[in-house]
């Protein structure tokens, strides 16, 4: 059987501008109190699992979730698991945004793939870097990596081809699970977004 590569993609637990519905990016916001939550029962869930590397983006909310789930555990720290960049945007309330903030917001809505909004990316930006890290793992093994939604859904539209993201939705909810099969250029999916552990527990999920 050849040799492959399990992916294990996990996004962080619930962040202050998640409940606040601000708008997120690169700036080290905290988790809020449910999101700890979210990422110990997470911790709990993966107790028996074996992984060779725990990969991390280096922002604030994706730390505090490792250090949750994979308490005692060394990070292997990648900038380009970061969430895409929103630039003047970021902890903005979409709904209060007024002149050109505003506008690119709006047009942002209309063509993410390409809009960049002032200091910030566009989606081709963040698939870029997305893909150049995915590129740079190991051939086989186990490993799991704590990031945000923009990146897990940069891969998941990489998979299905980038102009897929007209057709192809996916959800990212806060702790959710993504497992994929690499197989040389073959990608299997075996699971998106995988939130089991919060079924049981309603208290737990993020609105």
């Amino acid at each position: 059987m050849a040799e492959h590569l399990e992916l294990w993609l996990i996004r962080h637990g619930e962040t202050v501008w998640n409940a606040e519905r601000r708008i997120q990016g690169q700036q080290h916001n905290p988790l809020s109190d449910l999101g700890e939550r979210q990422a110990r029962q997470l911790g709990a869930r993966l107790l028996g699992e074996a992984f060779a590397t725990v990969y991390c983006s280096d922002l604030k909310r994706a730390v505090q979730t490792a250090e949750f789930v994979f308490p005692g555990r060394e990070l292997s720290f990648d900038i380009r698991l970061r969430e895409i960049a929103r630039g003047d945007l970021e902890g903005q309330l979409g709904a209060e945004l007024v002149g050109e903030l505003r506008d690119v917001y709006a047009a942002m809505q209309q063509d993410f793939l390409n809009v960049r909004p002032p200091g910030g990316e566009n989606y081709r930006d963040l698939g870029k870097r997305a893909v150049a890290w995915l590129r740079s793992l190991p051939d086989s093994g186990k490993v799991a990596a704590v990031t945000h939604g923009g990146v897990i859904f940069a891969l998941l539209h990489h998979i299905v081809g980038v102009d897929g993201v007209q057709s192809w939705r996916f959800t990212a909810s806060n702790t959710g699970v993504t497992r994929l099969r690499l197989t040389g250029e073959r990608v299997q999916l075996l699971s998106v977004n995988d939130t089991a552990h919060l079924e049981a527990k309603p208290d737990l999920r993020s609105y």
